[in-house]
């Protein structure tokens, strides 16, 4: 990064960016996240919820949403739409879905839209359509790539980079609102557990609580938040017992390897079964299915069954893990797992 892509960032949207570049954002990565943002926060919705948003937004980046956002990015808006094309074309989501109006110009016959489901070539991923988690990491993780690789290139700071965000789907809404809403609405939906963590805590102004986690519990806090209040809440006890002891970090344990953490989280998970022993929440009342889990005591005991497990769920394997971002899911899905093995071994047998 150049200090003069951090202008008009507060200091901790500054660190927040130190933290995305040790989770394996590069620059252009990191230019795209921010655009992406963007996207979504320049998206129409109601007063209120606009409001909400940006309260939140305002300070971490500082934007005066009175000025024209033409007359202060347009010189540095190049525009997403093949992006944006291609997005939607490979998150598998249908042209229902999205339902873009036709736009018909006067004098001129052909309709257009605001987006085209098709692949332009621009996004590095062959994914089709998000089935499993994987396919969700790769898409988005292209999407941010593709975004970020012409604005990372010019003299546009970060925060330009937000506003340019926000003016593309600006121009959509004027176009279609509904459209443009769907857009925003697919962004958010698909994100994968990590980038979701680092997208929420942006949005939300959780920057300080996202920098005071882990690394490790980053994409594991997104997953635990699927869960009931009640079981997440129990979840969260056992997790910090994998990272913390009395209070302190635990040094080593981002150097594990995914079998030694899956070696380690078993341990764990068995002095957290000892300590309590009848007060564990069943895994039904989690509120999360999942078919079929490795057997607790038993088959959860195996690296290759639980390798095997997430590879058949949610399409990541152990062996084929391609970057930081996807080892880092894989590593939460490990724990979640070897817990819910756990728990479900709690249920009422009748």
């Amino acid at each position: 990064m150049n200090e003069s892509d951090f202008s008009g960032l507060p200091a901790t949207t500054r660190n927040f960016v130190q933290r995305l570049i040790e989770l394996g954002f590069d620059r252009e990565r990191i230019y795209g996240f921010f655009i992406l943002v963007g996207l979504y926060a320049g998206a129409p919705n109601t007063q209120e919820k606009l409001e909400e948003l940006f309260s939140c937004l305002q300070v971490v980046l500082p934007v005066d949403r009175s000025k024209n956002l033409d007359e202060a990015i347009g010189h540095l808006y190049s525009g997403y739409d093949r992006e944006i094309n291609e997005f939607c074309y490979r998150s598998g989501l249908t042209a229902e879905y999205f339902a873009f109006r036709e736009i018909k110009v006067p004098k001129l016959e052909k309709i257009f839209y605001i987006a085209y489901l098709q692949d332009e070539g621009v996004l590095a991923t062959d994914v089709r359509s998000v089935d499993k988690l994987c396919e969700a990491t790769r898409l988005i993780d292209a999407f941010i790539l593709a975004l970020g690789k012409r604005s990372s290139s010019t003299e546009a700071t970060l925060l330009e980079a937000f506003s340019c965000g926000m003016f593309q789907i600006a121009l959509h809404t004027k176009s279609d609102v509904q459209g443009s809403m769907q857009i925003a609405k697919a962004i958010r939906s698909l994100l994968p557990p990590l980038f979701d963590r680092c997208f929420y805590s942006v949005i939300s102004n959780k920057v300080d609580y996202f920098l005071g986690l882990e690394t490790g519990q980053l994409a594991l806090l997104s997953l635990m938040q699927e869960s009931s209040p009640e079981y997440a809440q129990q979840m969260w006890g056992f997790q910090s017992s994998l990272f913390f002891r009395d209070g302190q970090s635990i040094t080593g344990v981002d150097q594990l390897t995914n079998r030694e953490w899956h070696e380690w989280v078993i341990k764990n998970c068995e002095g957290f079964a000892a300590a309590y022993p009848s007060q564990l929440i069943p895994f039904s009342q989690s509120t999360v299915t999942l078919e079929d889990l490795p057997i607790w005591g038993e088959t959860v005991k195996s690296f290759e069954f639980c390798d095997d497990y997430i590879n058949k769920v949610w399409g990541y394997k152990d062996s084929l893990l391609q970057n930081n971002f996807q080892s880092l899911e894989y590593r939460a899905l490990l724990v979640h797992v070897v817990y819910s093995s756990l728990t479900s071994s709690r249920e009422t047998r009748h």
